[in-house]
């Protein structure tokens, strides 16, 4: 890969006022060569499993219209069992040992994370069906809470949660701040994040500042999740609570949109509407003031 003049001839005119030979300053070039080299592979990398991340948030969707039925939850199950293992083989790659290196740490603070991270979301959420509920928003009717669906949105969100974490915040968050820094990493998975969530609005084809606003509200759920990862001291514990209580609450209190017609989705719909920006942030703030003596250690 090329080094541009500028750094080339720095390189080189230093010598000739502290009296480097030749050879050292063309050692110091190789050395500038091989980490702008090193630097490539890296983007290449996050760039590769970035784009194996989009083909399966692609295929069950494709699935789903060619081939409806039962075949779809196989797919899905296939697309997690496909997600760890990429995972586990961009980890080898780079020269680590296991996943769990990504920020699953065995210690006496699963336990508090996992309750934070539960506490905050299910309270997040909440708040935003509490708004529906007192000011004219739709919720799912009582009768339709059925134990089967319950248990049907536990299992799944247990697969949901717990993968996309794993490679949203464990691996693309933790190697694009290698490369970009720290904000910019939250920014940009961020956005990835609400762009593989794309498949909840692509069937029903709704209007630009809807998908624009869904689009916006998953992003800033990927901003707080990233932020509990941090704040937690770079564990995915607290994130995976929070990704998990907030979708079984969602889930079960309101309806299937936008395969269900619903009252006023643009404010009180959960993830489609205004609400669910108050929601989130309400979230922020309680796992920021459970992890205050925590966000600052790393």
């Amino acid at each position: 890969m090329l080094i541009s003049v500028r750094t080339t001839y720095t390189l080189f005119s230093d010598g000739q006022h502290t009296g480097v030979d030749l050879g050292t300053k063309i050692r110091r070039v190789e050395r500038a060569l091989q980490m702008t080299d090193y630097q490539k592979i890296r983007w290449l990398r996050l760039i590769l499993f970035m784009f194996a991340m989009l083909l399966f948030a692609v295929m069950p969707l494709v699935v789903s219209i060619l081939f409806p039925g039962e075949l779809y939850s196989y797919v899905v199950l296939l697309t997690f069992i496909l997600m760890y293992t990429i995972t586990w083989a961009f980890v080898r790659w780079e020269g680590g040992e296991s996943i769990a290196e990504l920020g699953f740490d065995i210690d006496n603070r699963i336990g508090p994370h996992i309750s934070i991270g539960a506490i905050a979301g299910a309270l997040g959420v909440a708040l935003v069906a509490a708004i529906a509920f007192f000011f004219g928003g739709q919720l799912r009717p009582f009768n339709e809470i059925t134990g089967d669906l319950v248990i049907n949105v536990i299992f799944n969100t247990v697969l949901f949660s717990f993968f996309e974490e794993l490679t949203h915040r464990g691996y693309i968050l933790t190697r694009m701040e290698n490369l970009a820094g720290r904000r910019a990493a939250i920014i940009f998975s961020s956005l990835f994040f609400s762009l593989l969530h794309f498949s909840w609005w692509a069937p029903a084809g709704y209007n630009i500042p809807l998908i624009v606003l869904f689009s916006f509200n998953i992003f800033l759920g990927g901003v707080v999740l990233s932020l509990s990862y941090y704040w937690s001291g770079r564990r995915l514990w607290v994130p995976i609570a929070f990704h998990f209580m907030w979708n079984v609450i969602a889930y079960v209190m309101f309806p299937s949109f936008p395969t269900e017609a619903v009252v006023q989705p643009e404010i009180f719909q959960i993830e489609w509407g205004l609400t669910t920006i108050i929601g989130f942030l309400f979230g922020l703030t309680i796992l920021w003031s459970f992890l205050a003596s925590e966000k600052n250690k790393d």
